[in-house]
């Protein structure tokens, strides 16, 4: 792994925690529910922050075979209670998964493909590879946090470090 993303790789590690005991003690029922209608719910947070997890991956030079919630968030798609979302079981293996998949990727991506345009311009200001790291790093921990707030409202219990 390159250094300059090793600050990068350490909160991609805390996160792989944080999303599991983000969902710790949450039920099913809990998960699917909004707590406005103007929010999203918790199995949407969980499978929009596995989806993303894949899309850094991508980003790393080190894309999954195949992430299985394309065609879910792109084009910044918002909640629709049409569609059909994982169970928490079900997101949490392909959490797993993909945090398998991230750490070969920080472990084999070069500095010279982090200094590669990015797939976009991104809001940080810089649309390199490893710019795009840093916005999806960010992004992976807002959504955990809002994950967190949810648990704390359902379960009466913090998310725990």
């Amino acid at each position: 792994m390159t250094e300059s993303i090793k600050q990068s790789e350490l909160m991609l590690n805390m996160n792989t925690r944080l999303f599991n005991n983000s969902l710790e003690g949450v039920t099913e029922t809990q998960s699917t529910e909004r707590i406005s209608d103007h929010n999203n719910s918790l199995i949407w947070l969980a499978t929009h922050t596995v989806w993303g997890r894949y899309l850094t991956c991508s980003v790393l030079g080190k894309p999954p075979a195949k992430n299985p919630y394309e065609g879910m968030f792109e084009n910044f798609k918002p909640f629709d209670p049409e569609d059909k979302y994982p169970t928490l079981e079900e997101v949490k293996a392909e959490w797993t998964r993909s945090s398998e998949l991230l750490k070969e990727a920080l472990e084999s991506v070069t500095e010279e493909h982090l200094k590669g345009k990015g797939p976009f311009d991104n809001p940080i200001g810089d649309s390199t590879n490893g710019g795009t790291l840093a916005f999806f790093v960010q992004h992976e921990s807002f959504d955990i946090g809002q994950m967190a707030l949810l648990k704390k409202y359902y379960t009466k219990e913090a998310m725990k470090y």
